[in-house]
């Protein structure tokens, strides 16, 4: 593959569109969801805290990769600083060609001048592509995070909460058997 020249630069509010174009070219869901992108771009950029740099065509606007990176503290107790690259992406055309690696590259550039001395990427644990290649860049797994809903992990807790109605009376049973001097299974049978 012929790599691409590309120049890194701030996002700007006039790049929304062509930032979302990019968002959703792997999925280009309906139009409403269009215009939630373009307003949650707009709030990133509108953070203070967060930055976002694109990587376009050297010789055109075209917009073929984002990354969105924060300063952040890894750990609650063993506090680490380090700049969280939450978000990566490059347009399916142009991986391969060096778009990654410049964004990662400025991202390097951004924790210098912060004073960070670590780079933490989020990415998919699904993506084994991305996975592979952060692992390549010398990315190495920190912990493992898992998410759940707020109705499935309350279905789940309350499973394991409340005791098996069958189980209790057989505990009933029991302790019933050792006060009488009764076998359980004579119990059972009405003795």
């Amino acid at each position: 593959m012929v790599r691409v020249n590309v120049r890194i630069r701030p996002a700007e509010h006039g790049d929304v569109d062509g930032l979302v174009a990019l968002t959703r070219c792997a999925d280009p869901s309906s139009e409403r969801a269009a215009q939630q992108l373009a307003v949650r771009f707009d709030k990133i950029l509108d953070d203070d805290d967060r930055t976002l740099l694109v990587a376009c065509a050297d010789q055109s606007s075209d917009i073929l990769g984002l990354l969105v990176a924060r300063q952040e503290e890894v750990g609650a107790i063993d506090v680490t600083p380090a700049l969280h690259v939450s978000d990566l992406l490059v347009t399916p055309k142009h991986r391969r060609r060096g778009v990654g690696r410049s964004l990662l590259s400025a991202a390097v550039r951004l924790a210098d001048e912060l004073g960070v001395e670590r780079v933490l990427a989020t990415v998919s644990a699904s993506s084994r592509e991305a996975n592979r290649y952060l692992a390549r860049l010398g990315f190495a797994p920190v912990d493992i995070q898992r998410v759940a809903s707020t109705g499935v992990l309350r279905r789940a807790l309350v499973m394991t909460d409340e005791p098996d109605p069958t189980a209790v009376l057989r505990r009933a049973r029991l302790m019933r058997a050792q006060r009488s001097g009764l076998t359980p299974r004579a119990l059972g049978r009405g003795a």
